[in-house]
């Protein structure tokens, strides 16, 4: 018979790796566990109820992570860079920085030689109640699609700035070892 461990997992707990912008990983507030779902089929049937099956195509929610933003908006312009490099804010040479393109003679981006330099691996681990890790969560081909805005406010108790970012990601994987 399969022991059960009946030790709950603690929502403070927890520790986020994100391989291209570091100095996140200090200040992460929040981070979620993305939902997964897929569609269900509906075959039509000669009887009064439809027949349902399983879908064949996975969808998954965002992974949204909220962060302490230092007063050098180190963390916050660490993601804000990444952004402006896969889609250029003020500059096409910052695209090509991060892609390696080269422009043509008619001012044109050409291929892309890495478009790999555009993701991270994130890897969230959840730690035991004794604080030793415990799971790995892994997302792939991470890259950021809302990066949230800083509120100031004159007059306000002294609180922390939060802020939050979006990732899409191709997928995760749950592993017991790192």
């Amino acid at each position: 018979m399969a022991t059960i461990n009946k030790s709950i997992l603690n929502k403070n707990n927890f520790r986020l790796l994100i391989d291209k912008v570091p100095t996140v990983e200090y200040y992460v507030q929040t981070v979620n566990i993305p939902s997964l779902s897929f569609v269900e089929v509906n075959m039509p049937t000669r009887v009064g109820v439809d027949a349902f099956f399983p879908g064949d195509k996975v969808e998954f929610g965002n992974l949204t992570i909220t962060f302490i933003v230092d007063e050098d908006l180190e963390n916050f312009k660490e993601i804000y860079d990444w952004m402006g490099a896969i889609v250029p804010i003020s500059d096409s040479a910052d695209f090509a920085k991060i892609s390696g393109t080269t422009k043509a003679s008619y001012d044109q981006l050409g291929a892309i030689n890495d478009d790999l330099a555009q993701y991270s691996q994130i890897t969230l681990v959840t730690n035991t109640n004794k604080n030793i890790p415990n799971k790995y969560f892994r997302f792939y081909d991470c890259f950021p699609t809302s990066l949230g805005s800083l509120e100031l406010q004159s007059g306000a108790e002294a609180e922390p700035v939060t802020c939050s970012v979006d990732f899409r990601f191709t997928y995760y994987t749950i592993e017991s070892t790192s």
